[in-house]
Parts: C-alpha cells; structure tokens; sequence
C-alpha cells in the first residue's frame, strides 16, 4: 500500500469531523468505512491483507463500534495508543526472539530491493528506534486524550503524528548515513 492509502482513512476522518461541526460520530463512521473499503480492495487485488492493516482495521472495528454504540469517543481515542503499543511489542519482541529483522522484511516489501546493506547492529538500532518511537506516539496520544479537547486529539491525531513520524524518519535516515559512511570508511 501507499503512504498516501495509510493516510487516507485519518484524511477521511479529519475532513468529515471538521466538515459536520465536529460530528465525532460520523467521522468514526466514514473511517470505519474507508478502512473496510480498504481491506476489501487488498483481499480482492492482492489476495491477502497486509497484517498492519489488518490489525489496525481490527481494532478500529471493534474501537469504532464501541464508539458508535455508547457515543463515547474514548474508545477510538484509545486505539492510536493501544495499535502502536502493539506494533512497539512486536518490533522488541521479534528482537529478544533473536529473529530476523521485521524493519528489513518491511523495506524490502515496500520495493527497497537496492537497499545498502546494513550490518545486523544497524537493524537492530533501527528496530530500537521505531519501537522507542511507536510507544511514545502512544504515550502523547493518552496526554491528548486525558488533558485537551477532542479537536486538539483529532488535530494532534492527524498532524502531531505526521511531525512525530517525520522526526523520526529523519533521525533513520540521519543514522542510516552516518552508518553506510563509517562502513565506507571501514572498507577504504
């Protein structure tokens, strides 16, 4: 999937909740669908779903639904922190497993198939790094959620996210650098 098709459904949500007067409701409703749509699309084009959207889409059923039933938008407030804590297990339990690196698995998949090689040490740092970095994603999710309003949530949701993102992407990229020219050097 693209980025832009894992930024679609919090685009979707953003507009419609500003769009209907805040309608937390119905903007729960419209990403709800967006990502249904989604799923389907890659069952149908790929013949399986990737398991990041699939969890996601899991948890934002289940989230949303709770959402939608006692009009309560805590539930779907929580499932940014409760979705990135998991992908944040994943990354250190794959690691304390000693198995091969999911970060490579994903880059790979993505279509990075000239990808520098990347010592085991340097995969391990990034596996650190992203897994530092979806927890703390969680953890301001629940500052947002516990002391600001709902637009402030939905406003940090879509662009607090993005900036946290952003960072971190430049702080692997940064470190990626730094890396492939110490093993430039190592090797001249």
């Amino acid at each position: 999937m693209s980025q832009f098709t894992y930024l679609l459904p919090a685009l979707v949500f953003f507009v419609v909740f500003f769009t209907t007067g805040k309608d937390f409701l119905l903007a729960t409703a419209s990403i709800m669908l967006v990502m249904t749509v989604q799923v389907i699309i890659e069952k149908i084009k790929k013949g399986a779903v990737e398991k990041k959207l699939f969890l996601t889409w899991i948890a934002l059923l289940v989230l949303g639904s709770a959402t939608l039933i006692f009009r309560d938008p805590a539930f779907l407030q929580w499932k940014l922190t409760i979705v990135n804590w998991i992908f944040s297990l994943i990354l250190i339990g794959n690691q304390l497993l000693k198995r091969p690196p999911i970060l490579k698995s994903f880059m790979q998949m993505a279509g990075s198939k000239d990808m520098p090689k990347i010592p085991s040490k340097g995969w391990n740092n990034m596996t650190y790094l992203w897994s530092f970095a979806f927890f703390f994603i969680g953890l301001i999710n629940l500052y947002f959620i516990f002391y600001s309003s709902l637009t402030a949530w939905v406003n940090f949701k879509l662009f607090g996210v993005l900036g946290i993102m952003f960072f971190f992407v430049l702080l692997n990229a940064f470190y990626l650098s730094k890396l492939m020219a110490k093993k430039a050097d190592i090797s001249t």
